[in-house]
């Protein structure tokens, strides 16, 4: 979990909502934690790791989303629920 927070806080860092590689791997790892797989979490979180250290893609096409996206205070309320904290 304190992976997943350092994350959160890295993009408060860059004050930027997570871009849809990014948000992608958050929503994925905050899913596998809720679960109680926290060896594929922490493995969705080493692969946000490298896509937070490659510059991004200029060139990348970006997904047709049909969903609502997934922000950091989206991320931030389901970290507070999976520890127990009022959200």
């Amino acid at each position: 979990m304190a992976r997943f927070a350092a994350a959160l806080h890295q993009l408060d860092d860059w004050n930027r909502e997570p871009n849809y590689l990014e948000e992608e791997r958050l929503f994925r790892a905050l899913g596998y934690m809720k679960r109680g797989n926290f060896k594929l979490a922490e493995a969705e979180l080493k692969e946000l790791s490298g896509v937070f250290a490659s510059p991004p893609d200029k060139n990348a096409v970006v997904p047709l989303i049909t969903r609502e996206r997934y922000t950091k205070a989206l991320m931030r309320r389901g970290l507070a629920q999976l520890r127990g904290e009022a959200a």
